[in-house]
């Protein structure tokens, strides 16, 4: 009877042991999976971003719950070494103001530190990428982005191309879409450094993406089943205790107020069609 209950007490230990193991497990998942998400409204339209720390990236960008965003995530290279993911963040930050959402993702790396800062303001999506040099000595750092957008779903007709344009002195590039689906419109701009561009359609990031042992240097792209994948880079000397600093601006297309006028004018004469209707 006294081995029965003390291998009735063992199996409950070990019952109980996995039970907390299991429990363990799910808090640790669940510690590595977390989102952040920002919201502002305009014109009664509710707009929101997200940032999801097991993807290391933003993953959304959506008005009404459309999503515009697959993935947008940060790449570096400092002295010409390896093109590394920023991972892991330091920390990760919201804020509203002024019905202005903020997002703020903080990478620590060797050479000091990138923060990535996205604002959600109404149709507009403004994000500032700033590297902070704290290394003491200068560093010649790239800064990559990788962004896979999602053009208006799979439901999008018609071909998509996304035409873009670098800066010839450096400084800037523009995209803009055209053809089905929603219209991507996208500047960056970093004053003094070097900006390169590279569309591919696979989807694949930085490995046949820009090829082995180069920079971004292509500028044309049609989308693929409605999606635009791309990449650019700005780099540049970057002295002690300086900083490279990138913005950006993008937006959802948003109906002029001619035209919104015309399609409640519309609507108006349509329900009073249907009165007169109503009452012969």
């Amino acid at each position: 009877m006294k081995i029965l209950k003390k291998s009735f007490a063992g199996r409950l230990w070990l019952l109980e042991g996995g039970l907390f193991a299991f429990s363990l497990a799910g808090f640790v998942v669940q510690s590595e999976a977390t989102i952040y998400t920002v919201n502002s409204t305009a014109n009664g339209t509710n707009y929101s971003a997200g940032y999801d720390t097991s993807l290391n990236g933003f993953t959304s960008w959506a008005a009404n719950g459309a999503n515009q965003l697959a993935l947008q995530s940060l790449y570096y290279s400092e002295n010409g070494g390896a093109i590394s993911l920023l991972t892991s963040p330091s920390s990760v930050t919201t804020n509203s103001f002024l019905n202005q959402g903020k997002l703020t993702v903080t990478y620590s790396i060797s050479g000091g530190s990138v923060v990535d800062t996205m604002t959600v303001n109404g149709s507009s999506l403004l994000e500032s990428i700033v590297f902070n040099n704290t290394s003491g000595t200068p560093l010649n750092m790239k800064i990559f982005q990788y962004s896979d957008f999602v053009l208006g779903g799979p439901a999008a007709a018609g071909s998509q191309t996304v035409g873009m344009t670098p800066s010839v002195d450096g400084g800037y590039a523009i995209a803009n879409q055209s053809g089905g689906g929603l219209t991507l419109s996208w500047k960056g701009d970093a004053p003094g450094y070097t900006t390169l561009v590279q569309a591919n359609s696979s989807g694949f990031p930085f490995g046949a993406f820009i090829g082995y042992g180069t920079d971004l240097d292509n500028s044309t792209l049609t989308a693929n089943n409605t999606y635009a994948v791309f990449g650019y880079e700005f780099s540049g000397s970057v002295g002690a205790g300086n900083k490279l600093s990138i913005s950006e601006t993008s937006a959802f297309p948003v109906p002029e107020p001619s035209s919104v006028v015309l399609i409640a004018s519309g609507m108006f004469a349509l329900g009073l069609l249907r009165r007169r209707h109503g009452k012969v």
